[in-house]
This record gives C-alpha cells, structure tokens and sequence, in this order.
C-alpha cells in the first residue's frame, strides 16, 4: 500500500503557516492544489527552503522500489 495524504490549501495559506512575507520567494497563486487524496504519479507542492527564501514548488511524486517516495521537478 502506497502512503498518501492531502494538499488542499493554496499556496498563500500554506506559506502563512511557515514565514511572514518579507521570508518569501513565491509568485502568487489563489488556486488551491485541491487534492484531498494524493497518490504516487500526481502532482504536489514541494515546500523547501533555498537563498534563506521559502519556496513552493509543484512537483510530481512518485514510488521508487529501491528508495521509497521521489520527485521530478
């Protein structure tokens, strides 16, 4: 059984959640990524941090067998 979990906010809540605006490298999206049931093979946020900067970033997600969950940018 693959794990799976849920991204259903936009970019903007999920980043007040995390850094004040001034912490931010986004462009802004109001469009919630609406996945309430993420699965191996769709399309998810990627929240990192790079230049001191939050970052999100749409990713897809996959399995691998030998190293478990990996993303392609």
């Amino acid at each position: 059984m693959c794990g799976r979990f849920s991204q259903s906010l936009t970019r903007e809540e999920y980043l007040s959640l995390f850094a004040n605006k001034a912490d931010r490298n986004i462009a802004y999206d109001p469009e919630p990524i609406g996945r309430y049931n993420v699965a191996p093979g769709t399309r998810v946020l990627l929240l990192s941090e790079r230049d001191e900067q939050l970052q999100l970033d749409p990713v897809h997600l996959y399995t691998s067998n030998k190293v478990g969950y990996l993303i392609r940018l």
